[in-house]
């Protein structure tokens, strides 16, 4: 199973590993889920570890021993521009881009204003919060 990962989620992972977001991590790690970030995400998360108190630099070696080789590059402009019609905010429509582009299963996010509000709403595109994802895939 192919899971994008937003930043929201590896950053709550990296702060705490007792949580959904914590656990999803340790799955990639172990490979029992192939999760992937892209570039952005990559990028964004080094951005906003220091909001959550994280090291960057530590940050980006753990980031990158999770996501070992699946770092994806950045989606084409013309995906983005697809998806930026279908979110509220055009800034998370790399997001929905790099899912489509990457044959992603499910799409990972605590982000509630913006993508989980899309649950069931665009066709093809599996969102879930990391608690939903755990329950609805390894219960």
């Amino acid at each position: 199973m192919k899971v994008l990962f937003n930043a929201s989620v590896v950053l709550a992972g990296l702060r705490s590993k007792k949580g959904a977001s914590g656990e999803l991590l340790r799955l990639v790690t172990i490979n029992k889920i192939d999760g992937l970030i892209s570039q952005i995400i990559f990028e964004k998360i080094v951005r906003h570890s220091h909001k959550l108190g994280l090291d960057s630099k530590s940050v980006k070696s753990k980031i990158l021993s999770i996501f070992v080789k699946n770092i994806v590059k950045s989606p084409q402009e013309k995906t983005v521009n697809i998806y930026s019609l279908k979110v509220s905010d055009p800034g998370d429509a790399h997001v929905l881009a790099t899912y489509k582009e990457e044959n992603c299963d499910a799409l990972v996010t605590l982000d509630k204003k913006h993508l989980l509000i899309l649950q069931g709403k665009i066709k093809g595109i599996n969102i879930f919060s990391p608690g939903e994802f755990l329950v609805s895939k390894f219960r």
